[in-house]
């Protein structure tokens, strides 16, 4: 069964966009290597949110250009009037009934491989579920104080994590965690 991975990159300080909701200064640093690149290559599905799925300015470069070719689950109270484009390895879902269909639906979509979460809240949302096998975080090499925090609603909860995989590059340190599952 797929593996559930909550992924970003976050600044030194926690925040995985700036202030303005921008992600571009996160990105800079960011240079897939082969380990990267094999790991991405794994990946089966992916989950959403709405507001991550908006970032980009045309929703058809979905088709055209997205790093991962693979289906695509957007999770939505409110779907677009107009289906985007989708190509032969790339569909979009958009899911209105929760986290948990969202992530079932993709574990199903993606086999044997690996299903990626992404977006701060549907990630959250998934944690909060105990949806989440595995926590990867890429810092970027810089501090930008404010914005969208990547764990900011989990407060009231403790989760136990396992370092299972590290990996380098130039400018950035990705590290993955086995999610072990909450505290009492």
């Amino acid at each position: 069964m797929a593996k559930v991975c909550f992924g970003m990159i976050v600044s030194l300080d926690g925040f995985v966009s700036d202030r303005h909701g921008k992600l571009d200064k996160l990105y800079e640093s960011f240079k897939p290597n082969d380990e990267i690149n094999e790991v991405m290559a794994k990946t089966g599905a992916v989950v959403m949110g709405r507001r991550t799925y908006g970032m980009t300015d045309d929703p058809d470069a979905y088709a055209d250009d997205y790093e991962f070719q693979v289906p695509i689950f957007v999770l939505t109270h409110h779907p677009p009037a107009k289906h985007p484009k989708e190509n032969d390895n790339l569909s979009i879902t958009f899911v209105t009934d929760g986290i948990e269909t969202a992530v079932r639906k993709a574990k199903a979509a993606a086999g044997e491989q690996g299903v990626v979460v992404l977006g701060a809240d549907v990630g959250q949302q998934a944690l909060r579920a105990n949806l989440v096998d595995e926590l990867q975080i890429a810092f970027a090499p810089l501090l930008i104080g404010t914005g969208t925090r990547m764990f900011e609603h989990l407060e009231d909860l403790e989760i136990q994590l396992e370092k299972v995989r590290t990996i380098v590059t130039d400018e950035q340190v990705e590290v993955y965690y086995k999610v072990i599952g909450p505290l009492s």
